[in-house]
């Protein structure tokens, strides 16, 4: 008995049909027609021809052969398919483009959307894509650091078929798979656009201890590109196994440099002030000038750069142990007040009768972060009528704890000081703005400060000030130089600022100071000046808008002003362009200044000053990079996520870090390399500093230990320079 096959009737056989594909040629369609029903038939015009791909069947039945033509469906991992023999219509076709695909015949749908930053609306063709939306549940999962089984969870699944119930809901281990995937991609690209940068890389390496008990490195690399923006990107985040000694901690971001062909491009590198890096340091130069040869730059006196952030949080921290003291009735008022909702009710209420505001609020003091002291006194300071106010209708209760007159012209004293500290350290908090000449200026107005607050006629000052200034010290000797390089590449300032601030620290001796410092230039000229291929005539474009701004300069100093404008250089003759542009007359620019756009520009009248500018404006003198890495990947790892492998681990991290720096906009999108507020830099900076006290205090206890004792190469912040 002869049974025909189709999609929904098995043939009755004793035995299974054996199955024969053969591709159905387009050009060949009126022959098989012919072929199959003895008649010639007119050619498809149907549209569900752009989506189906025939092909003949050869079906085998009971030894008998029959020839079949089907159609098939093109879209990716859709098996679908119906008969297409001319008799059989296209009905059964149209229903499945309709329901699996959102395909129909005469209708197109449309995405009405508003363009980015604007109200104007814009509608534009919109046609269903299955392998781009898994990718954005994937990027979404990515982004949002959401837990891999989020694909599982019941109402999401419900949610997701509400909209279209033939979406495929992949599991956690697929969802896994495909995002390691999409991370090895992402890393190829990366390191073809690395491979084809023409300029120096700067560095920032820093270590952190997840809630496994694991110790993981961040490395993070930052670059001007050739459209002269600020550029980083996380390229390392791994687990490091045993004990993290300098050697190890250079032989760890060796392995990294190598793996992205960047190590023969460093200008410099960033890390805190740990024993154990200035360990990693010296082999990290080493190791360079062995098998690197050449390519370190002048000798790699710019190679090592201290973290700063750390450096004034160490700072900030020593001056206020001396005037804890000092502040501890204001600490005393916050405290009980903000201890007692019924109290709180009470100070609101006196804040509303003196005309403040009461939705600023006050932050608490936390022994462990400096500049919450300094948000104490700020918001204290500003309900100070407030609390006046709340003492007078209630004397029993505040009398004691309320400061005198005296102690709160202290207090204001103290935050004036603590202020300069907390504005240099926001800067330094950026981690996507700031280029290297912006802090020269900032840290010798501090180096300046602490020189007067030490002879002033305050007891509590000066000592706060003594105290502060012995480690700052230690960072200005062995940092200044990459700063004051950077800060004489800013047309505004060239020699005249550095000159300025030696003849303030240096007196009568600061020539020599000077002199110093103006052979160091020559030489990193003379480095570039002798690698430098043939100039070529490059076509300018027009400076747009960089992401750099301009913020420690906007405060005016008339002296300084003075100084910069009033005396002319002496006459030299020009030979080079290092000589050329210390010539030229100092640029006059109120306002903000964009110092890429305007570098950018000069690129043919400067062409080895620019190469210069482009590497050194790239130094990171803070790891706020890496913080800001390491904040993220305390939302990936939590205690309910601790089972997660260091590999997948990187893959989350530096997938974001990518994907959000490729974007135009990168707001649009959280990024773990935005900008970090000033207390969330303060909290990672706290977590070392509790290392450090509890080193101090257990000082007896290490000396027990041998072994600790004996290798210098241990982390170990107590050692901060």
């Amino acid at each position: 008995m002869d049974v025909q096959i189709d999609e929904h009737n098995v043939a009755p056989a004793t035995r299974a049909p054996e199955v024969v594909v053969v591709d159905d040629q387009e050009d060949e369609e009126d022959k098989d027609q012919v072929h199959l029903t003895g008649k010639r038939k007119k050619k498809c015009t149907s549209d569900v021809w752009n989506y189906f791909t025939k092909k003949i069947e050869i079906v085998e039945v009971d030894g008998k052969q029959y020839e079949q033509l089907w159609g098939y469906c093109d879209f990716p991992k859709c098996k679908q398919r119906y008969r297409a023999e001319g008799n059989h219509g296209t009905t059964g076709f149209k229903n499945h483009l309709r329901s699996a695909h959102g395909i129909v015949k005469g209708q197109q749908q449309l995405n009405v959307g508003k363009d980015v930053g604007t109200e104007i609306t814009h509608i534009q063709p919109y046609k269903y894509d299955q392998e781009a939306s898994l990718k954005k549940l994937n990027l979404a999962i990515i982004m949002h650091e959401y837990p891999f089984n989020i694909v599982e969870h019941e109402y999401l699944v419900d949610f997701i078929k509400s909209l279209r119930p033939s979406f495929p809901i992949k599991s956690r281990v697929t969802i896994r798979k495909e995002i390691m995937e999409n991370f090895l991609e992402e890393k190829d690209r990366l390191y073809a656009y690395l491979k084809s940068m023409q300029c120096r890389f700067s560095a920032t390496m820093d270590m952190w201890t997840s809630c496994q008990n694991k110790g993981y490195m961040c490395v993070t690399i930052h670059w001007i590109d050739d459209d002269w923006r600020m550029q980083k990107r996380i390229v390392g985040f791994f687990n490091v196994k045993g004990r993290h000694t300098g050697a190890k901690l250079s032989e760890s971001f060796t392995e990294v440099m190598v793996k992205w062909y960047i190590e023969n491009r460093l200008f410099a590198l960033t890390l805190d002030n740990a024993s154990s890096n200035e360990v990693a340091v010296q082999d990290i130069i080493s190791d360079l000038k062995e098998n690197c040869n050449g390519f370190v730059v002048c000798d790699g006196i710019f190679f090592h750069v201290r973290c700063a952030c750390h450096i004034l949080n160490l700072v900030a921290r020593d001056g206020l142990k001396v005037i804890s003291a000092t502040i501890g009735k204001v600490k005393s008022l916050v405290l009980a007040v903000k201890g007692s909702p019924l109290q709180w009710e009470e100070l609101m209420k006196c804040a509303t009768e003196s005309g403040l505001d009461t939705k600023r609020g006050i932050s608490l003091d936390i022994t462990t972060r400096w500049n919450s002291t300094y948000l104490m006194l700020r918001d204290a300071l500003y309900y100070k009528d407030a609390f006046m106010r709340l003492k007078s209708s209630n004397r029993r209760r505040y009398a004691k704890i309320s400061p005198s007159n005296a102690e709160w012209d202290k207090a204001l004293t103290i935050f004036q000081c603590l202020k300069k500290f907390y504005d240099l350290t926001e800067i330094l908090s950026g981690t996507s703005y700031p280029t290297a000449n912006l802090f020269y200026k900032g840290f010798c107005d501090i180096k300046l400060l602490l020189d007067d607050w030490s002879f002033s006629n305050d007891a509590t000052i000066s000592t706060m000030a003594i105290s502060m200034s012995e480690k700052f010290e230690k960072y200005w000797q062995q940092s200044n130089i990459a700063l004051a390089v950077a800060c004489f590449l800013d047309p505004r300032y060239k020699k005249k600022l550095i000159e300025y601030y030696m003849r303030k620290f240096y007196g009568d001796q600061y020539q020599v100071e000077l002199d110093e410092f103006v052979s160091v230039v020559k030489k990193l000229y003379q480095f570039y000046a002798s690698s430098a291929p043939a100039p070529t005539k490059e076509k300018s474009k027009a400076a747009g808008p960089s992401s750099t701004a301009d913020v420690l300069m906007e405060n005016v100093d008339n002296d300084l002003e003075a100084f910069l404008y009033s005396q002319n250089q002496p006459g030299m003759i020009e030979s080079n362009e290092l000589e050329k542009y210390i010539a030229e007359p100092l640029l006059q620019i109120v306002g903000q200044f964009d110092i890429l756009a305007w570098w950018k520009n000069k690129r043919e009248e400067y062409p080895i000053l620019t190469q210069i500018v482009r590497d050194v404006m790239a130094i990171q003198v803070s790891t706020v990079a890496s913080e800001s890495a390491f904040s993220a990947a305390g939302r990936v790892v939590d205690p309910y996520r601790n089972r997660l492998d260091p590999e997948i681990i990187e893959a989350l991290i530096c997938t974001k870090d990518w994907i959000a720096a490729a974007r135009k906009d990168s707001r649009i999108v959280g990024s773990i390399v935005n900008d970090l507020d000033v207390e969330t830099l303060s909290i990672s900076m706290a977590n070392k500093l509790k290392v450090e006290d509890k080193n101090k205090e257990g000082d007896e206890k290490q000396n027990e230990d041998g072994d600790m004792e004996s290798d210098p190469d241990i982390m170990n912040d107590e050692d901060e320079l």
